[in-house]
């Protein structure tokens, strides 16, 4: 039988999710920020997802009744419906290329003397100015 190790208490269980809810007292989406795990990760094992999902295609038409009936707001818990979670590679990408972008050296803009790394988009953005190539 396929189990999941608890980062936090070492344990080993089959549904990882409800383990650290109730023993742990924090979400899944925290856990996996905690622990620099993509958001996508499973925390349950392959035994259980494919019991759920015998479970679901024996109520197939129930449970897409229910979602038909109660719409969009079934799908989101009250508070939820824009929190946005990364993963820490996630993270990791963005201030990487945050960081390619400040090594840039930066230039004054001709018109206004403002200092920017990206000469041609302020000039457009700021002043209206398209660059031509011409050749």
């Amino acid at each position: 039988m396929e189990k999941l190790q608890c980062l936090i208490c070492l344990k080993w269980f089959s549904h990882l999710g409800s383990h650290i809810w109730h023993r742990h007292k924090i979400l899944a989406k925290e856990y996996k920020m905690q622990f620099g795990l993509s958001i996508k990760t499973p925390l349950i094992s392959d035994q259980i997802k494919l019991k759920k999902q015998i479970a679901f295609n024996q109520d197939r038409k129930k449970y897409l009744d229910n979602i038909k009936e109660k719409g969009k707001k079934f799908q989101f818990k009250k508070g939820q419906y824009k929190k946005t979670y990364y993963s820490r590679e996630s993270l990791d990408q963005a201030v990487e290329q945050l960081d390619k972008i400040n090594a840039r050296k930066a230039v004054n803009c001709p018109f206004c003397n403002m200092l920017t790394h990206h000469l041609e988009s302020h000039i457009y953005n700021a002043h209206g100015y398209l660059k031509v190539k011409r050749g």
